[in-house]
């Protein structure tokens, strides 16, 4: 099984909305699972999904609607389309304080008891994928709920049940190793074969027992089963405390090494290694001379470290000298420029 991947509005040819609302409380509640009927539409090639997408908001929007209704919308061939997204008013949860406090996901199957189109593992992560991204980037509470919870209707139809039993929940249950299925402390797990990666934010089973396991060597992660930017932040200064490959990315050397590599921590009195503040997102280079607030703090922190730079938020000619020559010293890609890997380990990276 693949991790789900997202489809975002551009690529499924999406139209303008006619209006956006941000006022949603999405914290105070949660998500509602959907689904688009009772006929089944037996979706068994991918582009008839992308069509129905489409086909979706024009329906929407030829009626009440000012944009396709739902946050985002899941497929049984494992991906998730981009709806009206984080941080936008729903319209689809059929009441105003349901659309006040939920997001919708909306899986594209459909069907009755006894005749319901198949419930896919791919779209069963889709689903969970979708839900985690709105908490971890849409402020979503914890709850998950199907339409039928905030309104009178049978939606979600066979899809209540993963609703009810936890299936659908990031921090739950799926498949794989799990609460009901653990394997025994200390025991090594196979690596399944996904590339744990962040963006797009990767929800996987694998992800929760990789993050069990780095909790358990004494790293500071949550344990929900996505990995998002903190599980990439983790990953980084793991890979350059072990010298692996320093991309961010879980796949199979990260991975053996999390139950492989001799647990180490720093020696007393280093405080050199500690959690590094989030990357912000802009690469440091000259030239041009970037110009940023968190170039100071990179300055400052190298300052900190024994380099001789001003900290004066212009990224210049003498600090491409000092990322260059402490990417060197830290076997990290020597380019100059300060990406996530040079930002995290100017944190991290212990001296040497």
């Amino acid at each position: 099984m693949t991790a789900s991947r997202l489809v975002t509005r551009a690529a499924w040819g999406a139209r303008a909305p006619k209006k956006v609302s941000h006022d949603i409380r999405p914290a105070e509640g949660g998500v509602a699972v959907h689904h688009i009927g009772a006929d089944r539409l037996a979706l068994t090639a991918h582009s008839r999904c992308v069509s129905l997408v489409r086909s979706v908001q024009e329906t929407h929007m030829n009626g009440e609607y000012d944009d396709i209704a739902y946050s985002f919308l899941a497929c049984p061939h494992g991906s998730v389309f981009e709806g009206r997204g984080y941080g936008v008013r729903t319209g689809a949860n059929g009441t105003k304080d349901a659309n006040d406090r939920f997001y919708a996901v909306c899986s594209l199957t459909g069907g009755t008891s006894g005749a319901y189109d198949p419930i896919t593992a791919d779209l069963v992560e889709a689903v969970r994928s979708a839900i985690a991204g709105l908490r971890s980037l849409g402020g979503a509470g914890a709850r998950v709920v199907g339409h039928r919870d905030v309104t009178a209707t049978e939606c979600p139809g066979a899809l209540y049940a993963y609703v009810t039993d936890g299936r659908f929940d990031p921090g739950g249950t799926g498949p794989g190793p799990g609460p009901e299925n653990p394997p025994a402390p200390g025991q090594e797990v196979a690596w399944p074969g996904v590339l744990l990666h962040h963006p797009p934010l990767t929800v996987h089973w694998s992800a929760r027992t990789w993050q069990e396991r780095m909790r358990g060597r004494g790293w500071t992660i949550d344990v929900d089963g996505a990995y998002g930017a903190q599980s990439r932040r983790v990953c980084l200064a793991f890979q350059q405390e072990k010298g692996l490959t320093v991309d961010g990315v879980v796949g199979p050397g990260t991975w053996q090494a999390a139950w492989r590599a001799p647990v180490t921590g720093p020696a007393d009195g280093d405080t050199s290694h500690r959690d590094a503040p989030a990357w912000p997102g802009v690469l440091f280079t000259y030239p041009p001379g970037t110009r940023h607030p968190e170039v100071a703090t990179w300055q400052n922190r190298m300052r900190e470290r024994g380099w001789s730079l001003d900290a004066d938020g212009i990224y210049g000619s003498r600090s491409r000298e000092v990322c260059l020559a402490f990417q060197r010293k830290k076997r990290l890609t020597a380019d100059g420029t300060v990406g996530p890997a040079t930002w995290q380990a100017a944190w991290t990276a212990r001296p040497s």
